[in-house]
């Protein structure tokens, strides 16, 4: 049935060429599907925004995927106040491209029982 879905160009031979394999590179845990999910809910959000919300998370392991979000450019950090380290974390151009997916994995879990 999946192959039904597939487009015919896709090669699923080249899974380092293949796009699927590349976006979940980049947002393919539990973590960074949340953050990117509260900047879209939410707008700009501080770190402690952000551990707040996230019932769970461990300050490393936000921090960790709020940087591999910055790597990927789906995430930008803004220094607001250089004396003290105070930032705040916004989507990119190319990040707010995921906000498609992001509903349909919303729409999604709703179907779950």
């Amino acid at each position: 049935r999946l192959r039904q879905l597939v487009h015919p160009a896709m090669d699923i031979g080249t899974r380092p060429n293949c796009p699927v394999a590349r976006a979940a590179e980049l947002v393919g845990d539990k973590w960074s599907l949340l953050i990117l999910r509260n900047l879209f809910l939410g707008g700009p959000q501080r770190f402690r925004d952000f551990a707040n919300a996230l019932e769970g998370v461990n300050p490393t392991t936000l921090s960790k995927r709020l940087k591999a979000l910055q790597k990927s450019q789906l995430v930008h950090r803004i220094v607001i106040d250089s004396h003290t380290p105070r930032t705040r974390y916004e989507l990119t151009a190319l990040g707010r491209n995921l906000a498609p997916t992001i509903e349909a994995l919303r729409d999604f879990g709703r179907l779950i029982p």
